[in-house]
């Protein structure tokens, strides 16, 4: 069986979809976003790396040092830089759908030349 390519938009459009579930939910937007467009979970964890975002699941609770809770600083700065990066990802997708919609223009006004 050979792997499936995926262009960016739709890679965006999973991560955006992620970050609001989670937003909404609290977690389990990898989960849904999986099934939804029927992808392998390990690469929707890939994209989200690569997107900057963080899986707000048990494991994260694991990797605190000593049982200590972190900081409450520390967890608004993070959340902060995750909102940032969601937000920006977002703008990004949608304007790629405009750039997709104005190429469809363009190539429709120059084939008429």
């Amino acid at each position: 069986m050979m792997a499936t390519r995926y262009d960016q938009k739709t890679k965006d459009q999973v991560v955006a979809f992620i970050k609001a579930y989670n937003d909404e939910n609290g977690r389990g937007g990898q989960s849904a976003a999986a099934k939804k467009w029927k992808l392998n979970p390990i690469t929707v964890k890939a994209w989200m790396g690569k997107a900057g975002l963080v899986s707000p699941g048990k494991s994260a609770k694991k990797k605190s040092s000593g049982g200590r809770k972190p900081q409450a600083a520390t967890r608004q700065t993070s959340k902060a830089k995750t909102g940032s990066l969601s937000g920006v990802l977002t703008r990004m997708a949608g304007i790629q759908d405009q750039i997709a919609s104005l190429q469809v223009e363009y190539d429709s006004l120059k084939s008429k030349l």
